[in-house]
């Protein structure tokens, strides 16, 4: 405890905290909850990233393809999670389009749904269940044909992002647990396009395919709930550079470099003011420097500002450099000192 209480006040940046939540919540979305009497034998899912010119963040038009194999002529109840959705949905059903159904639990009893006096909760299986809000589930009625049937659904999803750093990033996700539901489920065929000023940057997908601005995966959802792909702003090499350094990594570098030239002053000039200065200006600088670094940084990713929590705390922390630096210097300068009288009277 006293080790970690040092550590705070040595270090109080470690322990800056954001007042504001630091991130924007994404969409959650899933396949949909199906039937054992019919099979999904392929299953599309083509995302397309856009921009949002005025709030500044982009979001996913989903389009998603269900190619279903019915035994027999029916009507199916379907279900998928849609929470946090933006306001464009539709769903076709071999090209006709169909309407949401609004769930009633007084004259209906649904598989996937249960609701009870302390919520409401979808059943992924008989040990997992999520609460969710029954505004926030899409269930409609299929009516399939024997045989081959197309359902295509069609949603805008928020992704989350984070809204405090240098490069915001985004997290899109999508939940094939649903998938156990159906009597067989097929390949999913999973694309993402995106414009120039985004990159990719990971996913749990496996290697992905495909060129530039377009990367593609099949998978096969056994034994996998969620789907993960993150992409991020693009930068540049010098971008990255300085990103990898970060404010604190260009500033130790440029206090680096500060306290050798402050050395090589003191040893061709061996003068008392020429140390002392140096004690009290470096430090100074190494604040200076490390605070326009924000701005460096940001200007090399083409942006005014970015959100960085209460980093002015950091200054805080001047006394105890100032203390460290001129306790080194001082001892260096004596050492210095000492061996060149033991030179000269040898």
């Amino acid at each position: 405890m006293k080790k970690m209480i040092l550590l705070l006040l040595l270090f109080p940046l470690l322990a800056f905290a954001n007042m504001a939540k630091p991130w924007i919540d994404g969409s959650e979305h899933s396949v949909l909850f199906g039937a054992e009497n019919a099979s999904v034998t392929n299953e599309t899912i083509d995302i397309h990233l856009k921009y949002e010119p005025v709030d500044h963040y982009y979001f996913a038009t989903y389009k998603i393809r269900y190619l279903i194999n019915s035994q027999q002529k029916q009507t199916l109840p379907l279900l998928f999670i849609a929470i946090n959705l933006l306001d464009k949905k539709a769903i076709t059903v071999n090209s006709r389009s169909v309407a949401f159904r609004p769930l009633d639990f007084e004259k209906e009893n649904y598989s996937f749904i249960k609701k009870t006096v302390v919520g409401t909760f979808v059943k992924f299986d008989v040990a997992n269940e999520i609460p969710v809000n029954p505004n926030d589930l899409i269930y409609f009625s299929a009516d399939l044909e024997k045989g081959d049937n197309i359902i295509e659904v069609e949603y805008d999803a928020l992704m989350r992002f984070n809204t405090y750093g240098f490069v915001t990033n985004y997290k899109l996700e999508y939940s094939i647990a649903p998938s156990k539901f159906w009597k067989s489920f097929g390949p999913i065929e999973v694309s993402v396009t995106f414009d120039d000023k985004l990159e990719f940057k990971k996913s749990n997908l496996g290697k992905e395919k495909g060129g530039k601005n377009t990367l593609k995966w099949t998978i096969t959802p056994q034994n996998r709930e969620d789907l993960k792909i993150e992409v991020s702003e693009k930068t540049s090499f010098i971008s990255k550079v300085l990103l990898a350094l970060g404010p604190f990594g260009i500033s130790v570098i440029a206090l680096v470099g500060m306290f050798f030239f402050h050395l090589k002053l003191m040893k061709k000039h061996q003068k008392k003011y020429v140390m002392i200065l140096g004690i009290i200006l470096v430090p100074i600088l190494y604040y200076v420097i490390y605070f326009l670094s924000f701005d460096l940084i940001n200007f090399s990713l083409g942006k005014k500002h970015t959100k960085h929590g209460y980093v002015i705390l950091y200054a805080f922390t001047f006394p105890f450099l100032l203390l460290i630096y001129g306790l080194l210097v001082w001892f260096i300068n004596k050492r210095r000192k000492a061996k060149s009288e033991n030179l000269s009277k040898t």
